[in-house]
């Protein structure tokens, strides 16, 4: 489990995240929406240990604040909205370095693997910076993917912190990085997602947290959150949700507003 007591972040003199409560189970996606500004990539870092506010995050138990950086990146693995990359390595020397942060530093092929599994098979040798916006998220995600390889090291759950991962992607990269998530998720680890598509939100995320303004609006299933009140409230945008059958999962057409 995740779990996050009573978060409050200030960045230079103002909170941006105020009481944040918050839990994440291991075998699910969760994700964590909301309109621009409203906190969200502040909250995955300060889950992943990168930003500390005041309050309490628990990962597997423990408090992140007293693990130690190895033993915290043994556990979760972070995708952050953007990475920049200063010197001219290669694709394979970005994404070896995730094994200096994980557990499986000696399998020498995860990096060939990793680039696989995100349809990147062959780039090893590519210059990183010759690379488009979409092929460099991939790159990132595989260098995550092998610090954090295997759902589950013995009793014990890894995680996925993932910020925007399908931002920059074309629509088949997106479905093959969000299964990428489910099938984490499936094997026994934990996934929490920052996302603005709500489409996609509801057909890949079990639990989904809203924020608005810093403060946690609701948390529910996908039926429960993503309604025309959430899209007015939170968005302010009066703009209805509509379901798909037979298994009524929520979708949003922009096209409802015309007329």
């Amino acid at each position: 489990m995740m779990q996050a007591k009573n978060i409050r972040v200030r960045l230079g003199r103002k909170e941006v995240l105020h009481g944040v409560e918050f839990t994440a189970q291991t075998g699910q996606v969760t994700a964590i929406i909301g309109p621009n500004g409203s906190g969200k990539s502040t909250l995955l870092k300060t889950l992943s240990g990168e930003l500390v506010g005041t309050g309490t995050v628990l990962l597997n138990g423990h408090d992140i604040a007293k693990l130690r950086p190895w033993e915290l990146a043994a556990m979760r693995g972070v995708l952050p909205q953007q990475t920049t990359v200063a010197f001219p390595f290669t694709v394979h020397e970005i994404v070896r370095l995730g094994l200096s942060n994980g557990l499986a530093a000696a399998e020498e092929d995860l990096p060939s693997q990793a680039l696989a599994h995100v349809d990147l098979a062959g780039f090893e040798n590519r210059s990183y910076q010759n690379l488009s916006g979409g092929e460099q998220q991939r790159v990132q995600l595989a260098r995550v993917l092998t610090q954090v390889w295997e759902a589950r090291d013995q009793d014990q759950p890894r995680w996925l912190l993932l910020d925007e991962p399908v931002a920059s992607l074309d629509i088949a990269h997106q479905f093959t990085v969000l299964g990428i998530a489910r099938d984490f998720a499936a094997k026994g680890g934990g996934v929490v997602v920052v996302m603005h598509d709500l489409n996609l939100t509801a057909l890949f995320a079990d639990l989904v947290y809203v924020l608005s303004e810093g403060h946690m609006w609701m948390s529910g299933t996908v039926s429960e959150v993503l309604n025309t009140e959430t899209m007015k409230q939170v968005y302010g945008i009066d703009l209805p949700i509509n379901t798909l059958p037979p298994t009524d999962i929520p979708f949003v057409l922009p096209q409802a507003l015309s007329g």
